[in-house]
């Protein structure tokens, strides 16, 4: 990435970061939000590196938004760990942090448990799941790692929305930032990861339609934890 000074000393971005390509802005909603998904993308995606700066001036201009919802979306990804504000420095990418890492695996986990247990408990309708799994395949047998991404984490805040526990996969969705790295990391540098994983989301709705709990909660506990392998246990 190539980086420039302003005249006062102030780092931007280069042209190489497009944070247009990452998301389009609706302004028939809030902007904060979408501008922390925009940069949150692209810091998972890896098209943001580690002590990468942040401009806000640059962001601002490529999203045409205001700083206000761009401000609004820094102080969200610095209580997420995902940038970091310093003196002189500005606001750069943080490293992954292994230990929020593993929080987050933990965290994530606690919460599929109870909702495969729930959705397994009464199986509901999983049709609506059909389109998700669909686009899975097809980034499956292309091996398109940032499209299977998407539609994986469709599929669990899917879950989530079925269970009737949307607001609580939002809440794990903003301390999952280091482990969603991981994740990602994963999906990119393992090829046959995307296929492992698309089985274990079948194998998951056959046992939710089984109405089997046990196995459900088992199936889900083996397929969030894979994200551990890469994780450095602490010493």
């Amino acid at each position: 990435m190539q980086n420039s000074k302003t005249r006062t000393g102030e780092t931007v971005v280069g042209p190489q970061t497009d944070f247009s390509a990452l998301g389009t802005i609706d302004r028939s909603r809030p902007l904060g939000p979408q501008v922390y998904e925009i940069v949150r993308l692209g810091i998972i995606q890896d098209r943001l590196r580690p002590n990468d700066p942040i401009n806000e001036t640059e962001l601002s201009a490529q999203l045409g938004v205001s700083r206000t919802p761009v401000r609004e979306a820094y102080q969200q990804l610095i209580e997420d760990g995902l940038i970091e504000s310093r003196s002189k420095a500005g606001t750069l990418v943080a490293p992954l942090d292994e230990a929020r890492a593993r929080e987050g695996t933990v965290i994530r986990r606690a919460l599929e448990r109870e909702v495969v247990a729930i959705l397994a408990a009464d199986p509901p309708d999983l049709r609506p799941l059909d389109s998700i799994i669909a686009l899975q395949s097809v980034a499956v047998s292309h091996d398109d790692h940032l499209e299977f991404f998407t539609q994986d984490e469709r599929f669990h805040a899917a879950l989530a929305d079925l269970a009737g526990l949307p607001t609580a996969w939002r809440l794990v969705h903003s301390v999952k930032g280091h482990t969603d790295r991981v994740r990602f990391m994963l999906s990119r540098d393992r090829h046959k990861r995307n296929n492992v994983a698309f089985n274990a989301h079948l194998a998951l709705l056959d046992a939710i339609r089984d109405g089997d709990v046990e196995l459900a909660k088992a199936l889900i506990t083996k397929h969030v934890n894979a994200a551990l392998v890469a994780v450095p246990a602490p010493q």
